[in-house]
C-alpha cells in the first residue's frame, strides 16, 4: 500500500530532502543539492516564498519507506499579477513505479483544486527558473546551476497521468574554439552591430562593482524586472527576494563577466555569466560541513564552465545593438578567464530572438526541458 501524507515534522522534512539520493544512486551526472539549502527552502519559517504562497509538502511511503516526494503550491502574488488561478507542483521525485507517481499527483491535484486553482503546472521548484521541467534530452552530462536533471521515466509518468506540454525550454553551449581565442569566429554582423551601437548610442560598459554590492544589486534588480516583463511567464521579483537570491552568489561573481550598460550615467542594460557552482557541488554529496568547506576554495578555482544566466536591455533602448555589445563584453571576460565552455540557460521556446542568437553563434542545443500542465 502506498500512502501519501503531509510533512509534519523535522524528521519528515529530512526524509523528504534526502530521498533523491535513492532515485539518483549511481547516476554520475546528478548534482546533489546542499541539504542545508533544501531544508531552508522548504521551511515555512525560513523561506520567503511561504510569505506569499500556500504550500503543501507531501511524502509517499510504502510501509515506513519513502518512495516519492512532491510539493503543491499556489503562488498568490504570481496569480494576482497574471490574473490566473494556477497551482504549481515541484520537488517531484519518485521511484520507477507509476502507481506511486499517480498517488503523489492525485494528492497534489486534489489539494490544488480545493485551493481554487484551475490549472496544475510543473514540475518546478516554486518558479520555472529554478529546476523547471523534466529533462527530455541531454542527460549525458551534468546540469549547470538551476537546471533540472531527471530520470527518463519522469516525462513518461507525467504524460501517462494526462499532463500535457505547457512550454519547452532549452540550454545551449559553445566551446572556446568555436569562438576563437581572439574572437575571430564571432559572426561579423554581431561585431558590426556592436561597433555601431558603441558609436551611435554613446553607450558605455562597466563591470559590476563588488565593493559597492548593495547598490549594484539594486541596480540589477531594477534592470531584471524592467527588461523581462515582456515574457509571458514574467512575474516581478520583490527587492527582498532578489537580494536573497543574489547574496549567495556574491563570492562567485566575476566582474569580467558581469557587465552593466549605461547611457549618460544611467543603467540601460546588463549581462551576467556566472561560474557554474554545480562543478563544485557535484563533489560534495550534499554536505558542506564539517570537512568539505576546506575543499571548496580549491574546487572553485577548478571550475571550467560559466553559465550565461541574465541579459536584458530596457525597452526604449532595444534594437540599438546594445545587446550585441553586452554579449561581446561577457564573451571577452569568459575567454580571458580561460573557461572551457559557456552555457546559456534556460531559454524558453517563445524567446525567438535568444534562440536565433544562440544558433547564429553556432551554439549547440545540448539540453531540452519540458514543463507540463493539466486543467483542473
Amino acid at each position: 500500500m502506498v500512502t501519501v501524507e503531509p510533512v509534519q515534522s523535522r524528521r519528515d522534512l529530512e526524509a523528504f530532502v534526502r530521498f533523491p539520493w535513492r532515485v539518483y544512486r549511481g547516476d554520475r551526472n546528478w548534482v546533489p543539492p546542499l541539504i542545508s539549502d533544501q531544508m531552508k527552502s522548504l521551511d515555512p519559517e525560513r523561506s520567503a516564498f511561504f510569505r506569499h504562497a500556500d504550500v503543501l509538502r507531501l511524502l509517499a511511503r510504502e510501509g515506513r519507506e519513502v518512495v516519492g516526494t512532491i510539493v503543491a503550491f499556489v503562488d498568490h502574488r504570481a496569480n494576482e499579477y497574471r490574473g490566473e488561478a494556477v497551482g504549481g507542483f515541484g520537488f517531484f521525485e519518485v521511484v520507477e513505479d507509476y502507481s506511486v507517481a499517480a498517488a503523489l499527483l492525485d494528492a497534489a491535484r486534489d489539494w490544488l483544486r480545493d485551493q481554487g486553482a484551475t490549472v496544475m503546472r510543473g514540475p518546478m521548484n516554486f518558479t520555472q527558473s529554478d529546476h523547471g521541467g523534466v529533462l527530455i534530452a541531454g542527460a549525458d552530462c551534468p546540469p549547470v546551476m538551476l537546471q533540472s536533471h531527471t530520470p527518463p521515466y519522469y516525462a513518461r509518468f507525467l504524460e501517462q497521468y494526462g499532463l500535457e506540454k505547457h512550454a519547452d525550454f532549452y540550454a545551449y553551449r559553445i566551446f572556446r574554439h568555436q569562438i576563437g581565442e581572439n574572437l575571430e569566429n564571432v559572426p561579423p554582423e554581431i561585431l558590426h552591430v556592436a561597433e555601431a551601437a558603441r558609436r551611435v548610442s554613446k553607450v558605455t560598459l562597466r563591470s559590476i562593482r563588488l565593493d559597492d554590492w548593495d547598490r549594484e544589486v539594486r541596480v540589477v534588480w531594477y534592470l531584471f524586472n524592467e527588461t523581462l516583463k515582456h515574457f509571458p511567464d514574467y512575474v516581478p521579483m520583490s527587492e527582498e527576494d532578489f537580494i536573497a537570491m543574489a547574496n549567495p552568489l556574491r563570492s562567485l561573481i566575476d566582474p569580467k563577466m558581469a557587465i552593466i550598460a549605461e547611457i549618460g550615467g544611467e543603467p540601460v542594460g546588463f549581462g551576467v555569466a556566472i561560474p557554474d557552482i554545480n562543478r563544485v557541488l557535484i563533489h560534495l554529496n550534499g554536505h558542506l560541513f564539517p570537512f568539505n568547506w576546506l575543499r571548496v576554495r580549491r574546487l572553485i578555482r577548478q571550475i571550467d564552465v560559466a553559465s550565461f544566466k541574465l541579459m536584458g536591455v530596457l525597452d526604449q533602448y532595444r534594437m540599438r545593438g546594445i545587446d550585441a555589445l553586452l554579449y561581446l563584453e561577457v564573451i571577452r571576460g569568459f575567454m580571458e578567464r580561460g573557461y572551457a565552455w559557456l552555457d546559456g540557460s534556460v531559454t524558453g521556446e517563445y524567446n525567438l530572438m535568444m534562440n536565433l542568437v544562440a544558433q547564429r553563434w553556432g551554439a549547440e542545443r545540448y539540453k531540452h526541458f519540458r514543463v507540463y500542465q493539466q486543467s483542473l
